[in-house]
This record gives structure tokens, sequence and C-alpha cells, in this order.
């Protein structure tokens, strides 16, 4: 998710729903403190299909930042009113009332969400445009359902919402928690979770996540962050592990006026991502074209021999290969695999910051900044280090040459197979 815009509060203008217009027939109500054990338990389950659940019920908290520290400021839950105003519109009537003009215009505030329901397309709007104005405004908000998230109008919407600067996601386990301990009227009770509640989840941020993808992108950022990560281990996520795959993306500039092609690859029945851009490569007719990939793994032996057949039988193309990580790297023939990549003309080198910030533009989001992950330049250092050396040993001028075992660090020169 991209970060929040936070700074100097604009003028209010048009756009603001808190100032556009006002209903003296319809006054928002104070916000209730909390909910019956019954009613969060209903309205919040997160199935994916809730029929009876008309209602939205939004529970909120605002902080004020004060040096880049949440200073809590309040709380409180609203629902739809009876007169048709929705529940987020109801918050930001309240909130334009009771903090935009009361506190100081300088205050920088940081509101979380916590809703039965995802915004509507109206709403969704109507938030958007209230971001826009209030640029001191961070919000984030997690829905425990999708609304209406089979229709193109609404992903629309969200989109937008997410362009203005909310953050978006489903809630999981620990959102339940906290909503139980501090919006539901418990009473000393723990939160009981339903059933399914963790696979109704994995479902919802699957269908949120491809939501918000931008149309031309073609990998999705979580995945992005997953698999192109080049740390030395896997990281659990959420207490799980996950498998790094093979995804390629390759970017190829055309000379004919028209612009890049491009495509995301991955291993597919039993054929290598690699092979499967060869194939895609041979249908087109290819003279003095450049050629951009990027892969999660560096090539097997097998691939790296067929490509460096292809680059053969093209000698006119360039064709440059960006790795995040080494794939059996201390294996001597993987290592050959390599050199006779270099030996074809094929340029192979390790992914860096520059790297990563154009795969993240041309492949997953160009609107959303890329965020780095901690010690990604270092351990791209490593990894270009351990190329350097395999380029250097595997040379022919050296024939008698012994290969030592590669190793630039304790953490790293441990001979794990890739997860």
């Amino acid at each position: 998710m991209q970060p929040q815009r936070v700074g100097p509060r604009a003028g209010m203008g048009p756009t603001c729903l808190g100032c556009r217009y006002r209903r003296p027939y319809s006054p928002i109500r104070n916000p209730i403190e909390t909910l019956y054990q019954g009613t969060y338990y209903f309205h919040f389950k997160n199935l994916c299909y809730a029929n009876g659940r008309k209602n939205t019920f939004l529970c909120y908290e605002v902080n004020r930042m004060e040096h880049d520290v949440p200073v809590p400021l309040c709380q409180g839950v609203f629902r739809k009113e009876n007169g048709g105003l929705h529940a987020e519109e109801c918050f930001l009537y309240w909130f334009h009332t009771h903090v935009l003009e009361v506190l100081s215009p300088n205050e920088k505030y940081k509101i979380t969400w916590y809703s039965s329901w995802s915004p509507c397309d109206d709403c969704a709007e109507q938030v958007a445009r209230f971001l826009d104005t209030h640029r001191n405004l961070s919000l984030a908000i997690f829905s425990s359902r999708l609304y209406y998230f089979w229709h193109p109008n609404y992903h629309d919407k969200l989109r937008r919402l997410h362009q203005a600067g909310a953050q978006m996601a489903v809630m999981d386990f620990p959102e339940f928690e906290k909503c139980w301990y501090k919006f539901v009227d418990n009473d000393g009770k723990s939160f009981r979770p339903w059933k399914k509640l963790k696979t109704l989840f994995r479902s919802h941020k699957k269908t949120l996540c491809d939501i918000l993808r931008s149309p031309e992108s073609l990998l999705r950022e979580d995945t992005f962050y997953l698999q192109f990560n080049n740390r030395h281990r896997v990281q659990p996520v959420q207490h799980h592990y996950y498998r790094r795959k093979t995804y390629l993306c390759y970017q190829l500039e055309q000379y004919s006026g028209q612009g890049p092609l491009k495509g995301c690859l991955q291993n597919k029945k039993g054929k290598h991502a690699e092979i499967l851009f060869i194939d895609e490569m041979r249908s087109l007719k290819l003279g003095q074209e450049r050629i951009t990939c990027y892969l999660t793994w560096s090539p097997c032996p097998n691939c790296a021999q067929e490509l460096a057949a292809f680059k053969r039988d093209h000698p006119g193309l360039v064709l440059r290969i960006y790795a995040s990580r080494l794939y059996f790297h201390w294996l001597r023939k993987y290592q050959e695999g390599l050199c006779s990549l270099w030996r074809s003309g094929i340029q192979v080198d390790a992914m860096d910051l520059p790297q990563f910030t154009d795969c993240w533009i041309n492949f997953v989001n160009p609107q959303g900044p890329f965020r780095p992950w901690k010690e990604l330049e270092k351990n791209s250092r490593c990894i270009q280090r351990r190329l350097w050396r395999i380029k250097e040993v595997r040379s022919p001028e050296p024939p008698c040459y012994r290969l030592r075992p590669l190793t630039s660090g304790p953490s790293y020169c441990r001979r794990r197979l890739p997860l």
C-alpha cells in the first residue's frame, strides 16, 4: 500500500464534503461508544455473501500527530442514519464539525476505520474528495467485507480512493480482536473467532489486491515484495512461510515507433519462465531490439544454455538480465550456466535499487512509490560480488585453478536450498 500524504492543510473548497453543504433536516447524531456483542458478531463476520447485513458499522479512532508520534484524541462508532446518510458520510460531517473547526488548522491527524463493509462507490468518491481537500489527514481503512466486489464501477471508485492517499486493507484476526476490546461491550470476555475467518480473510485480501492493482500493471504489489525480495532467507508472513518462485518480467524496446512490449511470466506446465520467454520472443521478428529481463532467480543450467543459444541466433539483439537472487550459486554446473550467458554476449547482473525501482514502475504500480526493504542494497552488493567471483574463477585463463567455495559472509554462505 502506498504511503499516506500528510502536509499542511489546504484551503477548504467546494470538493470538501464538510464545507459544501449542510443538512439541517438530518442532523448527525453523536457517535455511539460501544457495540453489543451480538451486533458485532453478526455485522462484522467476514462472509463473502453476507445476506441480511444491510447496515454498515464504522468503528473509528483519531490520533493527533505530535512530532510524528500519534496521540489518541477520540474514538467511537457510526452507523448508517435512518435518513439514508451512510456511516462514512456521518463520520466526515462529524469530524469536520467537531475536530477541524475546533482545533488548530496546522494539526496533523491519523484516522483509522474498521468497517463492516468497504465504502460504496458514492462514499468512496466523497472520502477521496475529502482527503484531496484536507491534506493534513491520513486515513487507513480496514474492511471486514467488500461491497459489490464484482462490479467494475466499485473497482474504479476504490482505486480512486486509494490514489487519494487512503490505505486500504481487509480485516484479519488482529483487527477483529482489536475492535472487540476497543469498541464492543465485551463484559471482560475474550474474542471468539468464527469458523473459516482466516480462509475468508485470504479470499477478501486477494480480491482487494486485484481491485487496487492498476489496470496496466502485470504484477501484484504483494507478489513483488514477496518474490523479488533479495533477503538471504525467507521471512514469514503472518507466521506462514511461502515458497519463492520464479518470475520473469521483460520489456522489449521496439524501434518501430510503438511503445515497449511488456510481459510477466512464471513457471507453467513443466516449463520454466525463461523457456516461455524464449518461445514468445522466437514468435516475433527480432532484429536489433533491446530486451531487459528482471528475474527472481538466476537461470538454471538448462535455461542458461537455451538463452545463450537464443542470443547466438540473434546477434544484433541486446539482452540484459538482472536477477534478484542467485539460484544454487555454489554448484559448479550452475556457475558454468551463468558463464555461458556471459560468453554468448548476454549482460547478467544482480538487481540493485535502480533495477527494483524500474521493475516496480514498469510492471507493478507506475503511480505509487517503491518502498525498499531493509538491507536491500547491502544484499545486492553481496550478490554482485558473488557474480563477479563466479565470472573471474570460471574464466578460461587459469585452466588449473581449483574453485573454492564462494563465501562472503557467515549468514549468506550456508548452502541451504532455496525455499
